[in-house]
């Protein structure tokens, strides 16, 4: 009678043992699928991706929307809309209509291609370009970490061959901003950077008329 208990306590034991380890190294149990590894991390790191690249330059970001589109780039503009960051390009293309073509900032990756006529741009940054005083200037200059020079050497990496002809420190939306006008061979760009981070806050190039 004895032996019988013992039996039958480890015959328990061991349905225990291998019915856990069944359940954690089976991928199916009764002919029912079981998600055994979580998708949660690889999500996670997907999402991070983005956030954690080089933001494109202006040329790359032209050459990423040419190929979307063909046609002569007339405007970039860098964007930041509900946590993203994009560059939005417009394509000027003769014998149809002209594009706007949306680009992740960081991947390149196309968003869309939409017909300037559909396209709306109300929510596009846009700065009052107030002129501070000299005194202003100087005073202001104390208070962040980036110097003009190193200012504008962030700008310059965001086009190809540029020249900075003028460049100011403003006091815009509680944080203080160098805000760069860049003259290049193409046309003109002006790239706001944050005076403290050296992160890159707007880029607006245009390009002149060949026609």
């Amino acid at each position: 009678m004895m032996n019988k208990h013992k039996l039958w306590i480890g015959s328990i034991s061991a349905a225990v043992l291998l019915g856990g380890s069944a359940v954690a190294a089976s991928s199916s149990v009764n002919g029912q699928s079981v998600q055994t590894t979580p998708s949660s991390t690889s999500q996670s790191v997907t999402q991070n991706q983005s956030n954690t690249g080089k933001l494109l330059t202006g040329a790359q970001a032209k050459a990423a929307a040419l190929k979307a589109a063909e046609g002569k780039v007339d405007d970039i503009d860098l964007e930041r809309r509900n946590g993203q960051t994009f560059y939005e390009v417009e394509i000027d293309r003769k014998g149809s209509n002209d594009v706007v073509v949306r680009l992740d900032a960081y991947t390149g990756k196309i968003l869309a291609v939409v017909d300037d006529e559909d396209y709306d741009d109300d929510d596009d940054y846009n700065y009052n370009g107030s002129v501070t005083s000299t005194s202003s200037n100087q005073s202001a200059a104390k208070q962040v970490k980036l110097t003009e020079a190193q200012a504008s050497a962030i700008a310059l990496k965001q086009v190809s061959g540029g020249k900075v002809t003028e460049i100011e420190l403003d006091h815009d939306d509680g944080r203080y901003v160098y805000e760069i006008e860049i003259r290049t061979a193409d046309g003109e760009a002006d790239v706001d950077v944050d005076a403290n981070t050296g992160k890159v806050l707007s880029f607006d190039q245009d390009f002149d008329d060949e026609d």
